[in-house]
């Protein structure tokens, strides 16, 4: 992937956040649905190899994924019932995004183990920036930390939204967008720099 798609395909990937409402609590679901989808997809891919069914990876994978989104929805909705509502069709959004469609494909010509392992860190970085997006746009956009609750969402309220005026930017998506573009100028520099350190420890084995 050159560069320019590079940054397209990152993009694409944190407009998936967009979606779902400003909320902490939101940004926990989403990001426990993308290891789930992870590691699912990983599954479907790993059968298929076993089965020798490699022409039917992409469609059998991407069909995987929805049943694991349907499945996750179910969980949630049985957790956490008034949050699933709420999300609706946001749980299978990440199913069918970019994100997800090349991390499944992004290493697989590289043993099921590697690929896992590579993917699952990456996940962990998208997903540590995405949370850090939601309790940015949860503190200074409603002024709350919000935490997911069989009852709807915990909210510890730091302060009346309408004191920091500035702040309900966040809460929009305008707002949203921004923090977007933020994430991934972070995303990318992190990348970077771990592809270095990482040319550097070849380097140096060599």
């Amino acid at each position: 992937m050159n560069r320019n798609l590079y940054y397209v395909f990152t993009a694409i990937s944190f407009a998936l956040l967009v979606a779902a409402p400003g909320r902490f609590a939101y940004g926990i679901i989403i990001c426990f649905e993308l290891f789930f989808l992870v590691l699912s997809g990983f599954l479907f891919s790993f059968l298929l190899k076993k089965l020798m069914l490699h022409e039917m990876n992409s469609i059998v994978t991407v069909l995987g994924l929805i049943f694991s989104t349907v499945l996750y929805k179910q969980i949630i909705m049985a957790m956490y019932p008034l949050i699933a509502l709420q999300m609706s069709f946001v749980f299978y959004l990440p199913a069918v995004s970019s994100y997800m469609i090349g991390i499944i494909y992004k290493n697989i010509d590289v043993s099921t183990k590697v690929s896992v392992i590579d993917n699952l860190k990456v996940t962990g970085y998208f997903s540590v920036l995405a949370l850090i997006f939601y309790a940015v746009r949860d503190i200074f956009g409603y002024g709350t930390f919000t935490l997911p609750s069989s009852n709807g969402l915990y909210e510890k309220v730091f302060f009346d939204k309408d004191t920091i005026r500035w702040g309900t930017f966040f809460a929009s998506i305008p707002g949203a967008l921004v923090l977007v573009c933020i994430a991934i100028l972070v995303f990318i520099y992190v990348q970077n720099k771990f592809k270095i350190i990482k040319r550097i420890e070849d380097s140096n084995a060599a």
